[in-house]
């Protein structure tokens, strides 16, 4: 999911994000995300966790101020499994509609962007995409 919305809103020339590689180390449950914002030099940042029960799964996403700890919008996603992409289109809109007063149509059409249908197939991509950072 990070990987996702980090490509999704680094389309945005209104937004400034910072690469995976950049995050990856506040991945930790439990991080700080107003003490990693401040170590990236970011004004905002987004945090969330995912749960998943049978094939429903569950989204929290909060928008954090880095300033002052404040969050500036929180959301919840209730999705069944299958439904990963329009839930990773869905919280990649709302942020970036947070974020930036008002997107061009080329940068909604880029925000939607489905990379496959299978989510079997992106299942195991995420498999493998684990098992290859743990090398």
């Amino acid at each position: 999911m990070t990987e996702s919305l980090i490509n999704r809103l680094s389309t945005l020339r209104q937004i400034k994000v910072r690469s995976l590689s950049a995050v990856r180390k506040y991945h930790d449950v439990g991080t700080d995300p107003v003490a990693a914002g401040r170590e990236l030099a970011v004004d905002e940042v987004v945090e969330g966790n995912i749960q998943k029960e049978g094939d429903k799964l569950r989204v929290t996403v909060r928008l954090v101020n880095v300033a002052d700890g404040t969050s500036q919008w929180a959301e919840k996603f209730d999705e069944k499994f299958t439904e990963i992409f329009s839930v990773q289109d869905s919280i990649s809109e709302q942020v970036a509609a947070v974020l930036v007063v008002k997107l061009t149509n080329e940068e909604k059409r880029r925000l939607s962007k489905q990379y496959t249908e299978n989510a079997e197939a992106y299942q195991l991509y995420l498999k493998g995409y684990y098992f290859w950072n743990k090398l």
